[in-house]
């Protein structure tokens, strides 16, 4: 691969002595094949994480910290492909063949009038920076950076444009229930129903707050207590007073750092009308890259803006890229064109449901809305779900519909910390009648979103980060203690007790969404370049796992970049410290890379 370019490498590594190594230099050397970033030999036998006890996830989590794969695939290097590890993705049909009222037609986007579209969006003003090098007609005409490796065979096979139940699929099953129509009766039956759940629940939660803050304040206040390294941080950018309120709206924050914030209305083929975000900012010139980022669970779209002016959302934007940020069915309390919010169909949905309906509703809107396939960033179950829908039977076709996917903490393999309590306790209740008994069939765990209208914003803050340390094990080292509040008061959102029934029912006990223990690839050849990001100290997701299986059995899938984020947890990508330094460059390099992919 003479003549391949080098990379920088963004993970932190420790030496021999226990000591953290200065960043290599941009190299132009072609990587040699002695390289670290080699493809690694198989074991004998094929591991299934399916198998794995509490004590052989926890092991895993501890070799994720001892040995990470991180640097890119290499010491500072790496090959831009790696023997069978070239991947040719083939072409794809349209998502939707239907039109909403949410959602623009589709159109001939060689077409489209974009001078039209940006005066429309932005009025007179036209911005640009790195990501903005030119407008949309630019990005069909070149490729920019490095030259393309993602050519593709145009004789692979074309997928489907919309899921077929019956087609094939590797994912571990689950099975969301029908509910009739409700009537007089069954309503009546099913409110008192709710009441009694609401009731259990909010016991249970009442106690494991008490639990959860006495262990908190103890942990604090034992000296011997062990605590990740905390992070390196600027003092005067920890000392300041930005002035922000603990919101929970994305257009106050969009707001406050001088942005606008578009509201967009996307309806799924199966009915449900998502609130997507578009970003706006308007001292640049042109219209860049679009990129979309989807948030984890428990979560929405202002999880990406509540890190002041280094939130992947807002720093993109300055990069010069068109932001969009998406949310998944239910968030923001929007409706279905059918059922009420008091209606149990409302939210009988899952981890597939929104792999294969909301993921391809955004990015086909955002595809025929720019002309340009987007960058897809994902993190957690953002980074799961498309995974699932990029995966055999579901919906592989929009890997053809966007430039790059770059998977942070992605939800595909179980961490330890699903077996520990109170997920443990949680995990007992398997037959689906117990659970829809103690958690109902609407809303999970009601109480919080009562507490999260309720009480004061500063306070449901400062509340909701000793249970969630607790719950999943959390620690601040990487966060500044002033904006630990306000980060948490968006967290928990409200979701489907269905879903939370399948992550303690299928994922905590299969370990993983796919079913591991098959040999056959679980992507087609329409999967997308991929970027990989995970923590070292990650116990609710494990990356390595996943890592090791698509360089082992994934021939289809081109692994550009892998980087494992040395002392960080599942939410540092977020809200780290040292994010941009860390992770967001090489992102920017990735969304760089791939943006010129036809």
């Amino acid at each position: 691969m003479a003549g391949a370019p080098g990379f920088i490498d963004y993970s932190k590594r420790i030496n021999d002595l226990g000591q953290s190594e200065e960043q290599p230099e941009l190299s132009e050397k072609a990587p040699s094949t002695n390289s670290k970033g080699k493809r690694r030999k198989s074991k004998s036998g094929r591991q299934d994480y399916a198998d794995y006890s509490t004590r052989d996830l926890e092991k895993e989590a501890e070799l994720n910290h001892d040995e990470p794969l991180g640097n890119f695939m290499g010491q500072g290097r790496q090959k831009h492909f790696e023997g069978d590890e070239e991947a040719y993705i083939g072409v794809a049909t349209s998502g939707f063949d239907h039109q909403t009222d949410f959602r623009r037609p589709q159109a001939d986007t060689h077409n489209v009038d974009r001078n039209a579209l940006r005066r429309n969006l932005r009025g007179d003003e036209e911005y640009g920076d790195i990501g903005r090098s030119g407008v949309h007609e630019e990005y069909e005409e070149k490729n920019y950076g490095r030259p393309s490796s993602f050519a593709h065979p145009r004789d692979a096979p074309r997928p489907t444009g919309r899921y077929n139940s019956a087609a094939p699929n590797y994912l571990n099953p689950h099975t969301v229930p029908l509910y009739p129509t409700p009537t007089f009766v069954r309503t009546c039956f099913l409110t008192g129903f709710q009441i009694g759940s609401f009731l259990m629940t909010s016991l249970a939660f009442n106690l494991l707050f008490f639990i959860s803050l006495f262990s908190y304040i103890t942990h604090k206040l034992n000296p011997f207590a062990k605590n990740p390294p905390r992070g390196k941080v600027d003092k005067e950018w920890e000392q300041r007073i930005s002035g922000e309120r603990f919101s929970a709206r994305a257009e106050y924050y969009a707001n406050f750092w001088g942005y606008e914030c578009e509201d967009i209305d996307v309806e799924t083929e199966d009915g449900f009308v998502l609130r997507l975000h578009h970003l706006i900012s308007k001292k640049h010139k042109a219209i860049g890259h679009p990129v979309i980022l989807q948030h984890g669970i428990l979560s929405n779209s202002v999880t990406w803006m509540v890190n002041e002016e280094r939130s992947l959302a807002f720093w993109l934007v300055e990069q010069g890229y068109d932001v969009y940020l998406s949310n998944i069915r239910t968030n923001f309390e929007m409706p279905h064109r059918q059922f009420k919010r008091s209606d149990p169909r409302y939210w009988a949905w899952s981890f597939k449901e929104i792999g294969i309906y909301d993921l391809p509703a955004i990015i086909d809107y955002v595809h025929t809305r720019t002309g340009v396939k987007p960058a897809y960033i994902g993190h957690s179950q953002g980074g799961g779900t498309m995974f699932l829908a990029l995966s055999k039977g579901m919906r592989p076709d929009i890997g053809e519909k966007i430039s790059c996917f770059v998977a942070l903490c992605p939800a595909v393999y179980a961490g330890p910390v699903l077996r520990k309590f109170p997920f443990s306790l949680m995990r007992k209740f398997r037959a689906r009648w117990l659970w829809s008994f103690v958690f109902g069939v609407r809303e999970f765990i009601p109480i919080i979103s009562l507490l999260q209208r309720v009480l004061p914003s500063w306070l449901f803050g400062h509340a909701a980060f000793p249970v969630f340390a607790y719950i999943f094990g959390f620690h601040d080292h990487n966060w500044l203690n002033r904006q630990i509040p306000k980060f948490f008061r968006g967290v928990a959102v409200a979701t489907s007790s269905e879903l939370l029934y399948y992550y303690m029912n299928v994922f905590s006990y299969e370990n993983c969404i796919f079913d591991s223990s098959v040999s056959e690839p679980w992507f087609p050849n329409t999967f997308p370049p991929l970027a990989v990001f995970y923590g070292t100290l990650d116990t609710l997701v494990l990356g390595r796992p996943l890592v090791d299986r698509l360089r082992q059995s994934e021939p289809n899938v081109d692994l550009a970049k892998v980087v494992s984020l040395e002392n960080y947890e599942h939410l540092d990508p977020l809200f780290g410290v040292n994010a941009v330094e860390d992770c967001y460059l090489a992102i920017r390099d990735m969304i760089e890379e791939t943006r010129g992919r036809r």
